[in-house]
């Protein structure tokens, strides 16, 4: 079967620290690739995708490292971005994301402005 195209892509730029970041989402057939970056750069990749066999409780999620550096702050962006892409679909995550900071403010505006950028 052959996958829809074209590809459901949308885009956002805010700044954030002071820094131009931007916001790529695209939905393929069967992952979301969502780029989140400070300075054009993809920087760590991670796929995320739900735990299998936990019925019921909270949602939860494993999150690997495909390239680049594997650190906390990391997984809690694909974590929780994959908490905002398993709002819409359970299509796994890509995440690319390269932040020049990394304080909690930051954390807090880049998720805004992956809320609006309007996809789904």
């Amino acid at each position: 079967a052959g996958a829809a195209f074209p590809v459901k892509t949308a885009q956002n730029q805010i700044e954030v620290g002071g820094k131009t970041t931007e916001f790529h989402v695209s939905v393929f057939a069967d992952k979301v690739l969502v780029i989140i970056s400070q300075n054009g750069k993809p920087g760590t990749v991670t796929h995320t995708q739900r735990a299998r066999g936990l019925g019921g409780g909270a949602r939860t999620f494993e999150t690997r490292v495909l390239l680049g550096k594997r650190d906390d702050i990391v997984m809690v962006y694909a974590k929780r971005v994959a908490e905002v892409v398993a709002q819409k679909t359970d299509k796994p995550l890509i995440l690319t994301l390269c932040l020049l900071d990394e304080s909690p403010e930051v954390f807090k505006q880049v998720m805004q402005g992956l809320a609006g950028v309007a996809i789904w």
